[in-house]
């Protein structure tokens, strides 16, 4: 309601303030109902958000547009029976990025149900990361229609982590000294110290 209100305002006004102008106003109204009526008429999935209503319209959407744009590029359409439901945890056995569900109707028609994670053991999924993983199913929807893939040649980019380096144990530590400035040795023997290298070096010298 709120869009056709400002689409009669903005035809309305511009009638007030020049009538030559009405052509051009009739053109653009006719160009926005044709991109409406042609919007809806493009299957589009149902999609669900479990978030606040701004962000939950504006991720609705993201996704239903990048389903679309995906479908379309591979040459094929969507099922009609498709629904995503975009929550905070998906569970299968672990938390997932995503889970694909497939019903067989009594008529023959096939129902998929799409379920995309918000976040995964307590980190939150960014939209790339969410939208990722929507394609990525999509390309199991789309097989009736597409085929499968005939070569699928996996690309790793990441790059390894550097190993930590071992930290530093002292191999003996350090006897505590007492106040007569004598070692403390708890009733045991005294170790016997290191010779010093320096030493050792003379007297091979010598």
């Amino acid at each position: 309601m709120r869009r056709r209100r400002t689409i009669w305002s903005r035809l309305l006004r511009s009638i007030r303030c020049s009538p030559g102008r009405v052509g051009h106003v009739w053109v653009v109204v006719g160009t926005t109902c044709w991109r409406a009526v042609v919007r809806r008429l493009r299957p589009a999935p149902t999609v669900i958000v479990d978030v606040r209503r701004r962000q939950a319209r504006r991720l609705r959407r993201e996704v239903a547009r990048a389903a679309r744009t995906y479908a379309r590029a591979l040459g094929a359409e969507l099922p009609t029976r498709l629904l995503v439901v975009v929550q905070r945890v998906v569970y299968e056995g672990r938390q997932i990025n995503a889970l694909l569900q497939a019903f067989d109707a009594p008529d023959g028609n096939r129902r998929y149900v799409l379920h995309l994670a918000l976040s995964i053991n307590g980190r939150p999924v960014s939209e790339d990361e969410l939208l990722a993983a929507l394609r990525h199913q999509l390309a199991r929807v789309l097989e009736d229609a597409v085929g499968k893939p005939a070569l699928s040649v996996p690309l790793d980019l990441e790059v390894p982590r550097v190993r930590a380096s071992a930290p530093i144990v002292k191999l003996r530590p350090d006897a505590e000294e007492r106040e007569d400035g004598h070692a403390q040795t708890g009733g045991r023997l005294p170790e016997r110290s290191a010779m010093p290298f320096q030493r050792v070096q003379d007297d091979q010298a010598s």
